[in-house]
């Protein structure tokens, strides 16, 4: 882990105190999300993500299996409990196989996936399909939609109306953040939550969460809005 001084600090920060980063936007006790993120880590399905990749989950991780990333999308979809999930960005599909494994133990909801192919950033899939590493028994909860998100995230948002957690990480430009963050925000419910991957690429959450002076966190490059 190679970072400039500062971003260091805000990465340690963030290891040490995502749990009470959540309880305060949330108004969860700690204990109760403490509870499933070790759910999580104790699982079966846990172990065979770290099987199917090779990653070794440690403080220097910065991988979708690094606690800050997509285990705490998993915690969030489980404290949630939400009926819509929309999310922008699939490759490989780490992020999209822990929502629906959180779904899964919800025993409800559905996952709409959009996703661009063969971009720049999703070496790991190798010439993989989309979603490779989600397994068969998770996808009837998912419905993925190939294609631009300028070009198929608004007919999906007016066809499903009100949505509980959008999730943002696809291309991670100003323009196509601001896009989606606005597009998304229009349909979710309140109290739902939008999430974004990789806030550390530009302003646009920053500058989105001022304007809308809005409820948010951050767990190092996740941002976490509550509406």
């Amino acid at each position: 882990m190679n970072f400039p001084i500062p971003r260091l600090f805000d990465y340690a920060a963030s290891y040490v105190s995502y749990k009470k980063r959540i309880s305060q936007l949330l108004n969860i006790d700690t204990k109760e999300i403490a509870k499933l993120y070790a759910e999580l880590q104790n699982s079966d399905f846990m172990q065979e993500m770290i099987k199917k990749t090779s990653i070794k989950v440690s403080f220097c991780d910065l991988s979708m299996l690094s606690i800050l990333r997509a285990p705490s999308i998993y915690v969030l979809c489980r404290l949630v409990q939400p009926q819509i999930v929309v999310e922008t960005g699939v490759c490989a599909g780490f992020s999209s196989a822990f929502i629906l494994y959180a779904l899964k133990k919800n025993n409800a909801g559905r996952l709409y996936s959009i996703d661009l192919p063969n971009q720049p950033g999703q070496e790991i899939s190798n010439g993989k399909p989309v979603g490779w590493i989600i397994s068969e028994e998770l996808k009837e909860r998912w419905e993925l939609i190939l294609g631009a998100s300028n070009e198929k995230l608004f007919p999906l948002l007016s066809k499903l109306g009100k949505i509980d957690i959008f999730y943002h990480d696809s291309e991670h430009s100003y323009n196509n953040m601001w896009f989606e963050f606005n597009s998304a925000w229009e349909s979710l419910k309140s109290g739902g939550l939008l999430l974004s991957d990789d806030i550390t690429e530009n302003k646009a959450f920053a500058d989105f969460c001022q304007i809308k002076n809005c409820r948010r966190t951050k767990l190092f490059k996740l941002g976490i809005i509550k509406k």
